[in-house]
């Protein structure tokens, strides 16, 4: 049995022993029933899916690092608009 915590970004380590063999870019389902959380693999999805995670990824790796950019409620809407 491992153990690991949540961090205060809402993270969670999954200890090496556990994830050999599960390749960076797995999408898993999560579910929770009380205090059981259950990690499920996603198999099948097409190359547009893991591509679409794939960039999801990097996107959450820029914010964690603070690399983006904070905009207020009107100058969302104004870029938006841009877009």
């Amino acid at each position: 049995m491992e153990t690991t915590k949540l961090s205060t970004k809402g993270q969670i380590v999954i200890p090496e022993s556990i994830r050999k063999g599960i390749a960076i870019g797995t999408a898993f389902t999560i579910i929770q029933k009380e205090d059981l959380i259950v990690l499920k693999k996603i198999e099948g999805l097409t190359e547009l899916e893991k591509k679409e995670l794939e960039e999801l990824n990097k996107i959450w790796k820029e914010i964690d690092r603070g690399e983006c950019e904070s905009y207020t409620t009107e100058e969302f809407f104004s870029k938006l608009k841009e877009w």
